[in-house]
């Protein structure tokens, strides 16, 4: 049904404007509904770059970023930025840290946004492919979505991101176990950062091997204090880039359309499951005549889904 607030937004964002910009992805993150108006609007584009960016806390993917990025929007790239912060369990809040890490600013052709992850499992938000989606039909042609970090592999971001590469530092002690598990199965390049403490010799000769033996491309060292590998970084992504513009994955973009759609199916099912059951008040009665013992869980379900 016509929403004059987003199709609004959507006219905003057409014309260039931030705050509309801003404004549609807030009410994505609230109601994912919203962007189906957004999208119904907004042309469509398969010619945005996704790269994920994940690894363990202090590897260094904010300050990587806030390395590459200016580089990228030097050399003729519109960036945009998704970081995901975690959610707290507790309270449902989110530190949106990463913002106060990203202290240049990058000028009009570069946009930073954090996400909470409200829940989602993975190191991506729920709403981040669609928050990728409406940036790409906002005209951004490279978007970085920084993952969590949480301390394992996140392996959700290598199915939102057209390319996802794995951050590695000399100090995180697992970084050569997680290349043995062949975590090259599931990212498309290591990154060994901070290559200038010592023990990065050794990483890096791991992650040669561990991508001669996936046919993967080759590792890139990079410290985001001295500048080395940083050109050879933008270089790759703006290679990519390119290659997605002239010729879109569309494999991939099935594939991202395909989640969403069963997202989606899954949250009307639980809205509509709620309904039938009266509310968290319902569920609650069912609660108690589960424990009370007048009916199994199986029944107490049957009732909500007939």
């Amino acid at each position: 049904m016509p929403n004059p607030l987003l199709e609004k937004l959507a006219q905003g964002i057409l014309q260039g404007q931030r705050r509309d910009l801003a404004q549609a992805i807030t009410a994505v993150e609230t109601d994912e509904s919203a962007a189906d108006v957004l999208l119904s609007i907004l042309p469509p584009t398969s010619g945005a770059f996704r790269l994920g960016l994940t690894g363990a806390p202090g590897v260094g993917k904010s300050t990587f970023i806030s390395q590459v990025v200016p580089r990228l929007v030097e050399a003729g790239s519109k960036v945009a930025i998704l970081a995901v912060d975690p959610t707290s369990p507790l309270t449902g809040g989110a530190l949106l840290g990463d913002r106060a890490r990203m202290v240049k600013d990058m000028g009009e052709a570069c946009l930073f946004r954090s996400l909470a992850s409200r829940g989602s499992t993975g190191g991506v938000a729920g709403c981040t492919d669609l928050a990728a989606e409406i940036l790409a039909r906002a005209g951004f042609d490279i978007i970085l979505i920084e993952t969590v970090g949480v301390g394992q592999l996140e392996v959700e971001i290598a199915t939102e991101a057209d390319q996802s590469w794995l951050l590695l530092s000399p100090e995180g002690g697992d970084a050569i176990q997680l290349l043995k598990g062949g975590v090259l199965e599931v990212v498309h390049r290591v990154i060994v950062h901070k290559c200038d403490r010592p023990g990065s010799d050794d990483l890096m000769r791991w992650a040669d091997e561990a991508a001669r033996d996936q046919h993967s491309p080759a590792p890139i060292a990079v410290s985001s204090q001295s500048g080395e590998g940083l050109d050879e970084v933008v270089a790759e992504i703006r290679k990519a880039a390119e290659g997605q513009r002239q010729q879109p994955d569309t494999d991939r973009e099935k594939s991202r359309l395909r989640r969403r759609l069963m997202r989606r199916a899954h949250q009307e099912w639980i809205k509509k499951g709620l309904e039938k059951a009266g509310g968290d008040s319902g569920i609650d009665r069912l609660v108690d005549d589960v424990m009370s013992g007048q009916m199994d869980v199986g029944a107490a379900l049957s009732s909500i889904l007939k």
